[in-house]
């Protein structure tokens, strides 16, 4: 990638299937959530974000705490409140429930295709945008679509120039595609614990 890198944890969602706990804190294999990202990301980037609006839950974290600017509008929300802190030229975003990044998925990733607006992997059809990496230049665009409330992040790429990653590619740099889990349910966080373990 040319020119610097930055990522972003969103770390906002309310997890309604969970007993409202905060996921990025949940603990799995023996280590919170937000610990693992931040083993996985910080070698990666020039700086993380993590986007919360509940600065005391992650007070002390080695990364910059960013408040959203449009709270309770979702990730597109979250993505404009990183886009518009970080001075980097590119943004690796991920969610805040994802216990098992991989470094090497990451790296594929951040420098994928440098000169896109977004690089994103695809898996069966289906982007995953909460594993992508965004251009700075791309925040007028999210901007727009969150002034008229339209908040799907998938969305949004249709008005991007995306850089597709296929499955075969993300699967050289992460043959099971765990980088890609994440934590919505109780089953979820059982399931990811046996195979963490």
């Amino acid at each position: 990638m040319s020119g610097e890198v930055a990522a972003a944890i969103l770390a906002g969602g309310r997890a309604t299937r969970l007993g409202g706990i905060v996921k990025p804190l949940a603990t799995v294999a023996g280590a919170r959530i937000i610990d693992r990202q931040l083993a996985a990301l910080a070698p990666l980037v020039s700086e993380v974000l993590i986007i919360t609006n509940d600065f005391a839950s992650f007070a002390g974290l080695p990364a910059r705490l960013v408040a959203d600017l449009r709270p309770g509008l979702g990730p597109l929300a979250g993505l404009e409140a990183a886009l518009a802190a970080t001075s980097a030229d590119a943004l690796l975003l991920v969610g805040g429930d994802m216990p098992a990044l991989s470094a090497a998925a990451l790296a594929l990733v951040r420098d994928f295709a440098p000169d896109a607006d977004a690089a994103v992997p695809f898996i069966a059809g289906r982007p995953e945008p909460l594993h992508a990496r965004y251009a700075r230049r791309i925040l007028d665009r999210v901007r727009s679509r969150l002034d008229g409330s339209r908040l799907a992040l998938t969305a949004l790429l249709d008005d991007l120039a995306v850089a597709r990653i296929d499955e075969p590619a993300l699967r050289a740099a992460d043959p099971s595609l765990l980088t890609l889990a994440n934590v919505n349910t109780p089953d979820d966080l059982e399931r990811l614990e046996r195979l963490l373990r």
